[in-house]
């Protein structure tokens, strides 16, 4: 399952209203950053602009999860579901049915890879009305589903990208706790099936490992079968629906 074989590349379009309103971006884990120049944080910075939620990034900060909570868009849930439906493997805490009711809204955590919609430009993913994106999803990066309370945000992404996964001093257990750190302050517990409710901290531990692992297994991966993926914009990505 966690050995990627290829690549499904998805056209999507978010329909909007907006004209050119700020992000409302608050980040987690803030420390000073150790390279300003540095452009992998704002990796997913590109969805959020091309719906005309212009996300700003301080160069001066480094942080473990980026998290935006508005302007909200009924194509971001539309979106969720379209990548949920898609990804080759699904490893859920509850029903991730988005046509079932729990009672709460879940969140999906898939690594996945974003490019401009035609001619390498991000200019033209940025329609009037519409975001017009490519995603790229590999089938051995399997999603993990969670229910989460209302702290959750609409869409989040963790800075780390392929670029950075490739490096031959990359840490994944750095990564993993990133991840499970974050998903532990917007679980809800009482939302999850009744057997992992009880054991959820190793549950939600060993699904987010497996999420990781799909990510650490591209560095094996022949380069024929990730052609068009940029590996800089590339890295695991929150969706709530």
């Amino acid at each position: 399952m966690l050995r990627t074989t290829s690549m499904r590349t998805l056209q999507c379009v978010v329909k909007h209203k907006l004209m050119d309103v700020d992000a409302d971006l608050r980040l987690v884990r803030v420390t000073p950053s150790q390279n300003p120049l540095s452009c992998e944080k704002g990796w997913f910075c590109p969805y959020l602009f091309a719906s005309s939620r212009t996300p700003i990034i301080p160069r001066s900060q480094d942080f473990a999860i980026a998290q935006c909570f508005g302007p909200f868009l009924a194509g971001d849930y539309q979106l969720a579901h379209k990548l949920l439906s898609e990804s080759a493997a699904v490893l859920s805490l509850c029903n991730p049915d988005p046509t079932v009711n729990i009672g709460v809204n879940r969140i999906l955590v898939t690594f996945i890879g974003i490019t401009p919609y035609r001619g390498g430009m991000w200019s033209s993913s940025r329609r009037p009305g519409a975001a017009l994106m490519n995603f790229h999803l590999l089938n051995g990066c399997p999603s993990m589903v969670i229910p989460v309370n209302n702290m959750a945000p609409i869409v989040a992404w963790n800075p780390t990208t392929l670029a950075s996964i490739k490096n031959p001093g990359f840490n994944p257990e750095w990564l993993h706790e990133q991840i499970c750190e974050f998903l532990d302050t917007i679980i809800s517990i009482k939302d999850c099936a009744p057997g992992i409710r009880a054991n959820y901290v190793p549950a939600l531990g060993r699904t987010a490992s497996m999420v990781v692992n799909g990510a650490l297994g591209l560095r094996n991966v022949q380069p024929g079968i990730l052609k068009g993926l940029d590996p800089e914009r590339a890295g695991i990505a929150f969706f709530r629906y």
